[in-house]
């Protein structure tokens, strides 16, 4: 006896110094966590704050012990940051949902350890889950007698539930009740209710408690096969083993309370599994009605489809009646895929894509992720896909070969622009067919190798993008969809770089030694107007910039320094840069000073215009200037010069020919990297030096040879329109009307 005393004395003390651990205590099998509530958080003046943790596992309960003290802490050091009421209760019942499925987990191994039945185990979560239904739908201050017009009757009774079963929902309803009512429940939902920022009113406890017991019933109703696979010869195993479509039905036209919030699409199921599970040896005779369908709001926790029970074959299937409003349920989300976003939203997600890059992308670079994900969408319409989840390898296979079959520069054609992915290509053909039927040479077919790799790492960022936002995207490759990179060696072949000698003729045109007119600047004539077509030509080839970042310069990016009159090439209003490195300063060439290039600048601003090259720009319309000096100066040279020698990219290759020709000039490569703003290749010049200097830059610039010496200084004469302050005739014409004067041009008598 003796020996048995002292025994049990050991085992005591050992016990009590395993539980030692802050805020952790212990009444008979159950752990309690018991805190003392800082100053700030005092909740009606009691200073402990006591919570059951509702199960006996240590292991897990000095984890949890953990995390409480975690968040007690936090909130006592941070002011949390105020939400709104819908979010605030959101919030509650995600965190009751999380520790509901940690205690019924911990209830399953249990199961698993006594080998306790699965069919048992389930049983018990419906009726108990039911209870905590009607707690929802009907608060906890009205009892409920459960006679004939009692509502939470005719709850159960239309959900198919058995006398039997009502009476042991009721008292389970009945204690669950009064629980909510004790201090112990208050200081629960006190203490969460505080840690969600939520205001402690008697509405919002009300409020609280409504979400907390939707959790509750939401995890028992929702997973029946948290016990693992039952019993093959039970209905039940035979009722979640085939899921099917739920129905949802209305109720009886007998009035229900207005915080009416159920959930019938999950309960209705769980009822009727528990019928078929208590009457296996007995047969059934009518069909069980279907659940009330009472209007809920989304819920996140249940991410799974519960099955129907099968109606019997003498009964008549039970007329579906759509409820007068009902919330959207929220989309299925799967932990480890994501949710399937519908094809019609991937356009919407791609200008969330670009909003969010707005700060480091170009206008041209977001314009090019948005023409790849029509195109992407384009062609999954045409494959018959209507969700992410849906695309396969395949469909990029099919994008590929799209890019094969419409024509190279199918972007310089508004109409061609606006075709959807089968049109484009109808298309294309048909301007092949037509040009080889007229005897002419016909368009390429085919977008270049660059331009591709470029749609598909586009397309690739996109979906990127949309998985880490947390939707369905499967795992696709472009692996052998890229067209093989070129090499260092074959990269110099791609673009020409035209020198000194093969420019020289470009200053011969019209619009440069006279023209007829400011509407036929191609034609000669006595005329010499200043403007863009005049001035950029000669500021690509002698500073070799992109072209975007001289046609969007600003009145105040033109400066005085101490070395000179010097362009600021920086972000401005009308275009971004490329990278950092694009910004920088460079000197105005002399020959371009020499043609009055200041004097053009001075009647720019004495007209109050802010962009240098204001006829570039639409006044009802954002446009890329870049574009717009392009497609008014590249048609005009290629006239000039005709086909035998035109070069590859013309303005692309202005740039290029520059640096070529400074290189030839032992220019240093940094300090050519430094004038055309590319990124430096070793750590001397981008990390130990800063970039040439304006007088380095003047230097290397003398270095190239005069290509505009033949052309004499002209009066400053603006475009007229400019100088009215009035739209470019470019501006605001339909195709229509360009079609219309087209064809009064052709009907003019030549003289």
């Amino acid at each position: 006896m003796a020996v048995h005393v002292l025994r049990q004395a050991h085992k005591d003390s050992v016990m009590a110094a395993r539980h030692r651990i802050a805020n952790l205590t212990r009444r008979g099998n159950v752990f309690y966590w018991r805190a003392r509530i800082p100053s700030a958080l005092a909740i009606d003046q009691r200073s402990h704050l006591a919570l059951s943790l509702r199960h006996g596992d240590h292991t897990k309960a000095k984890s949890m012990v953990r995390r409480l003290n975690t968040l007690l802490a936090e909130l006592a050091e941070n002011d949390r940051a105020r939400m709104t009421s819908r979010e605030q209760l959101d919030e509650i019942f995600r965190a009751e949902i999380e520790r509901m499925n940690e205690s019924l987990e911990d209830l399953a191994f249990a199961a698993r350890r006594t080998g306790s039945a699965a069919e048992d185990n389930l049983r018990a979560d419906i009726l108990v889950g039911w209870a905590y239904r009607l707690i929802e739908l009907f608060g906890t201050g009205r009892p409920m007698r459960f006679d004939a017009s009692c509502p939470a009757r005719r709850v159960l009774e239309q959900a198919g539930f058995a006398e039997s079963q009502i009476s042991e929902i009721a008292a389970t309803f009945e204690q669950e009740r009064k629980e909510c009512r004790t201090a112990y429940f208050e200081g629960f939902l006190k203490s969460e209710m505080d840690a969600h920022g939520l205001k402690d009113t008697p509405l919002n406890r009300e409020r609280a408690t409504q979400q907390i017991m939707r959790a509750k019933a939401d995890v028992l109703l929702g997973a029946p096969d948290r016990y693992g696979p039952l019993s093959t010869g039970s209905d039940v195993a035979a009722l979640f083993g085939e899921p099917t479509q739920p129905q949802t039905s209305s109720l009886e036209a007998a009035p229900l309370p207005a915080p009416a919030t159920a959930s019938p699409t999950q309960d209705e199921a769980p009822a009727r599994a528990l019928l078929s599970l208590e009457q296996t040896h007995a047969p059934q005779t009518q069909a069980t009605e279907s659940a009330p369908s009472v209007s809920a709001p989304a819920s996140p926790a249940p991410d799974f489809a519960i099955p129907q029970q099968p109606q019997p074959a003498q009964a008549p299937a039970p007329e579906v009646i759509e409820p007068a409003t009902q919330t959207p349920t929220a989309p299925v989300i799967d932990d480890e895929k994501g949710v399937d976003l519908p094809l019609s939203q991937f356009i919407t997600e791609c200008d969330a894509l670009m909003k969010s890059n707005q700060h480091h992308w170009e206008d041209a670079t977001a314009k090019d992720v948005k023409v790849a994900v029509t195109m992407l969408v384009g062609v999954l319409e045409e494959q018959g896909i209507t969700h992410s989840s849906q695309m396969r390898q395949i469909h990029l296979g099919k994008l590929r070969e799209h890019f094969d079959h419409i024509l190279t520069n199918y972007g310089r054609s508004p109409r061609l622009r606006s075709l959807g992915t089968a049109d484009l290509r109808a298309a294309s053909a048909e301007a092949v067919k037509s040009h080889v039927d007229a005897g002419k040479e016909p368009p390429k077919l085919g977008l270049g190798p660059t331009t591709i790799r470029k749609h598909l790492a586009n397309i690739n960022t996109f979906l990127t993008y949309i998985k880490g936002r947390g939707y369905h995207v499967p795992n696709l490759t472009m692996d052998g969809l890229r067209p093989r990179k070129p090499k260092l060696s074959d990269a110099r072949r791609i673009t020409d770089k035209p020198g000194p000698e093969q420019l020289r003729p470009m200053f011969d045109m019209p619009l440069f030694t006279g023209c007829k007119s400011a509407t036929e600047q191609e034609v000669a004539g006595p005329h010499v107007f200043h403007s863009a077509n005049y001035f950029l030509p000669m500021l690509m080839v002698y500073l070799g910039p992109r072209r975007a970042e001289v046609a969007g310069l600003a009145v105040k990016d033109i400066v005085k320094t101490a070395q000179g009159w010097a362009i600021d090439i920086r972000p401005n209003k009308f275009r971004s840069l490329k990278n950092a490195s694009s910004a920088r300063m460079l000197p105005v060439p002399d020959e371009v000073l020499r043609l009055n290039f200041i004097d053009y600048v001075e009647a720019i601003k004495a007209l109050r215009y802010d962009a240098l090259f204001p006829e570039l720009f639409a006044k009802s319309r954002r446009t890329d200037p870049g574009d717009r000096f392009y497609k008014d100066f590249v048609p005009k040279l290629h006239q000039h010069l005709g086909d035998a020698e035109r070069w590859n990219r013309v303005l692309h290759a202005l740039r290029h020919g520059f640096a070529d020709t400074l290189k030839q000039a032992l220019v240093h490569p940094s300090i050519i990297s430094d004038i055309a703003g590319r990124l430096g290749n070793d750590e001397t010049s981008m990390r130990y030096t800063n970039r040439a200097g304006l007088n380095v830059i003047k230097d290397a610039l003398q270095k190239y040879p005069s290509v505009t010496n033949h052309l004499e200084p002209q009066p400053i004469r603006l475009l007229p329109w400019v100088e009215a302050q009035e739209p470019s005739p470019w501006e605001g014409r339909s195709s229509a009307h360009r079609l219309q004067e087209a064809r009064a041009k052709r009907k003019r008598p030549k003289r």
